[in-house]
């Protein structure tokens, strides 16, 4: 699940660089609500194959913050 994933960024140093596809398909998930600052790469792109993870945005470190609450 791409929310268990982001517990795995949450304890990377960042930037942290993907290249298992599984794992960048996550990040487009991630990305799409607005839970990561990620660089992907595009549809047709045969030369770059990975992901960079900038950053966690404000709304991920909240939801990590709520889920870190639920489970206190």
């Amino acid at each position: 699940m791409p929310f268990e994933y982001l517990r795995e960024i949450a304890q990377s140093q960042l930037p942290l660089t993907v290249d298992q596809e599984a794992n960048i398909d996550k990040l487009r998930v991630l990305r799409a609500a607005d839970l990561v600052s990620v660089m992907l790469p595009g549809a047709e792109s045969e030369t770059q194959t990975f992901a960079r993870v900038l950053a966690i945005t404000p709304k991920g470190r909240k939801m990590l913050a709520q889920e870190l609450d639920r489970s206190s």
